[in-house]
C-alpha cells in the first residue's frame, strides 16, 4: 500500500559503503551520505540470537521511501544514532514511485 499524505515523517540519511585499502592487504569500510529522504518506518519483528556467547537482539523494520536510484541492498539509512541496514528492496506500486525496504537495525 502506498503511503498517504503526511506518512513519510522520518528524515533519514541514505549512506553507501565504500571499501578503502589500508595498504596491508586489508580493507576498511566507511560510509558516505548520498541523500536525505523522508520515510515511513514500521517495526516488523524482533528476535534474539547468540553471538560470541552473548544474546544479541535483532529488530527488523519496513522502510518506505520515494524512489531513489541509490537505494539498494547493502546501503543503510541513518536517523541520529539509529542505523537501518537494507536487506531487500521492492517496488511498492506499479508506477514505481515508492520503494519498500526490509531493514535490520544495527545493534552496537
Amino acid at each position: 500500500m502506498t503511503p498517504g499524505v503526511g506518512e513519510l515523517r522520518h528524515r533519514l540519511v541514505l549512506e553507501v559503503a565504500t571499501e578503502v585499502s589500508d595498504g596491508a592487504g586489508e580493507a576498511t569500510r566507511s560510509w558516505t551520505p548520498v541523500a536525505s529522504l523522508f520515510a515511513r518506518v514500521e517495526p516488523r519483528g524482533r528476535r534474539e540470537r547468540v553471538e560470541d556467547g552473548r544474546n544479541v537482539g535483532l529488530v527488523t523494520h519496513r522502510v518506505t521511501v520515494r524512489r531513489h536510484g541509490n537505494v539498494a541492498r547493502g546501503t543503510r539509512f541513518v536517523e541520529g544514532a539509529r542505523r537501518l541496514r537494507v536487506l531487500a528492496v521492492e517496488d511498492l506500486d506499479p508506477q514505481r514511485r515508492f520503494l519498500a525496504c526490509l531493514c535490520e537495525e544495527e545493534q552496537e
